[in-house]
This record gives structure tokens, sequence and C-alpha cells, in this order.
């Protein structure tokens, strides 16, 4: 019996330290668990340190131009760079949504944003295109100066066969050409109807400057770092908006 008891002994003894063998890896893998989740949580929290002091360094400089920015909160800083939009004989639009409105300027902008005097070329052309697979209408609304005199011609066209805006021609190219006269050319507003599409233009002339697209790089005391980018384009003055349901002769 005493063999016996011995080998019960050893046998407790053994199933013993593979208890605490195994409550002890089960606490080691808790505490790497709660150790990575601070990890992680702290750096979401510096990312949106990042994030935060990016977007109020864009703030800032539209509303004073400084590129730089700081802040006492966890050491926080960004710097801004910028980046012309146009400038170039062929501008790209990115996605406009059905029923939006891209507005794509043909004069010049002084640098306190009011419109200039210099003109897109005259008696030049702009292609504009649509995407291959866009089969809704592009809605045209150009405007031009004569003398003192404002004005808009509004046109437009299908890239449908079957369906689209009454009176609007078709176009199977999926682009179309609008000649630009003796006039000062302003701008155009493009419109898709029907579907969303990019818009890429192509003229035999420089575009001017449209805006710029503002680049921030936020940054935490810890090295952490993110990105923000935002683009800023020169608004339509409020005599051009309200002139899009007028006819011909437009006043500012």
């Amino acid at each position: 019996m005493e063999f016996i008891n011995n080998n019960n002994k050893g046998q407790v003894a053994l199933i013993v330290l593979l208890i605490s063998a195994v409550a002890l890896t089960l606490g080691l893998s808790a505490s790497k668990k709660a150790i990575t989740d601070t990890k992680v949580d702290q750096d979401e929290f510096e990312l949106k340190n990042a994030f935060n002091v990016a977007e109020s360094s864009i703030d800032q400089y539209l509303s004073n131009g400084v590129k730089s920015y700081t802040t006492n909160d966890n050491n926080a800083k960004a710097n801004i760079t910028t980046e012309n939009i146009g400038n170039g004989t062929t501008i790209t639009s990115g996605v406009i949504l059905d029923g939006q409105k891209g507005l794509f300027w043909l004069v010049n902008h002084n640098t306190d944003g009011s419109i200039g005097t210099t003109y897109f070329s005259k008696n030049k052309q702009i292609t504009i295109k649509v995407d291959s697979t866009f089969i809704g209408s592009l809605k045209i609304d150009y405007f031009y100066k004569n003398g003192a005199v404002y004005s808009i011609n509004r046109n437009g066209y299908n890239f449908s066969a079957i369906t689209g805006i009454n009176n609007y021609p078709y176009s199977a190219s999926k682009s179309i050409t609008i000649n630009i006269g003796t006039e000062d050319a302003l701008l155009l507003v493009l419109t898709p109807i029907g579907g969303n599409t990019n818009l890429i233009l192509n003229g035999t002339a420089a575009f001017p400057v449209q805006g710029e697209e503002i680049i921030a790089v936020g940054e935490v005391g810890s090295g952490v770092k993110t990105q923000v980018k935002t683009i800023n384009k020169y608004d339509i003055p409020d005599f051009f908006t309200e002139s899009i349901s007028a006819v011909n002769e437009i006043t500012p």
C-alpha cells in the first residue's frame, strides 16, 4: 500500500505542475493581450490627434494662409503643402454624381479670389469626354462675356440613342467638342443627368488654374502621422448661380 500511495502522490504532483503551467500560460496570454489592446488604443488615440491637427491646419490655412500649425495637445503639429489644379491643357474632374455641377473655369482668378482678365484663348476648342459606360446626358452651361455684357449659352448631349433629354443631340463617341469664338470665355458648368461619370477636358490651349489641392500632414509627439487632402476650387459668383435659370444675358 505504501508503494501505491507514493505513486499516487507522484501523480498528484504532476497534475499540480501541469495545472500551474496552464494557469501561468493563460495568465501570460491575458497579460500580453491587455498590453496589446492598450497599445492599439494608444495608437488609435494618437492617430485621431494627428488627424484632428491636420484638419485644423487646413481650416487655419483657408482663413489666413499660414502653412504650419502647432498645438500643446500631445505636442501635435501639422504642415501644409499645396498644388495647383489646372494650368495645363487637360483637366480631370474625378467622379461627378448624377445632378451635381462640375465647375471648369476658363478665366484666371486674382489672389483675393476674384475673377481676373486672362481668358482661355479665343478661337480654340475644348473636347469633353465622359466615361465609356456613361449612358446618361450632359447639360452644358457656358458663361462668356462680350465687352461688358455677360451671357450664358445652354446646350447638352445624350450619350444613349434610346434615352436622354428631349432636344439634346446624340453623341456615340462619348465625347463632344465646344468651339470658343471671339468672346471672353468665363466658365463651363457641366451637369451629368441619369448617371455618374468622370469628365476629362482637353483644350487646344491651356486652362487657367482652377484652385488648389491642399495636403496636410498631422503628427503627434510620438511620431505617429496621418495625411489629409482636400480640394479648394474657386467659388462660382452668386450672379452666375442665379443665371443658370435665366435666359441669355445676365447681370453681374
